[in-house]
């Protein structure tokens, strides 16, 4: 399903972005979000590592422009999104914030404003 491959792939553009806001994307933080991806999603986590590794390792996006293009890959498969795949989104971006070192102040505001906008979805 097409809209399935548009929401995980807007996951690992979110996942970049919190990434990116803790101190830039170490290795470590690639392996454990990798890991998250596949433990949370299985199979279907291919989209979201996926976009994760050509964000990081060829296009390399500002945190806005990569934020921009996820809400907007959701925008258009709002139809799909929800509450249940919002608050599993939520809690896989928490799990990555997380997972190195913690939540920062900059990793907490956007994910506060993931979830604002995932509630005007």
């Amino acid at each position: 399903m097409h809209y399935d491959r548009e929401i995980y792939s807007a996951v690992g553009e979110l996942a970049y972005v919190i990434t990116k806001a803790h101190d830039g994307l170490q290795s470590e933080e690639r392996r454990e979000f990798v890991d998250l991806i596949e433990e949370e999603l299985g199979d279907n986590g291919l989209a979201a590592t996926s976009r994760f590794e050509l964000l990081d390792e060829v296009t390399n996006p500002t945190i806005e422009e990569a934020y921009n293009a996820a809400m907007s890959k959701l925008r258009n498969v709002r139809g799909h999104v929800d509450e249940p795949i919002k608050e599993k989104m939520l809690d896989i971006l928490k799990k990555v914030a997380l997972s190195y070192k913690g939540i920062n102040e900059v990793e907490a505001f956007v994910l506060g404003r993931i979830k604002q906008d995932l509630k005007r979805l």
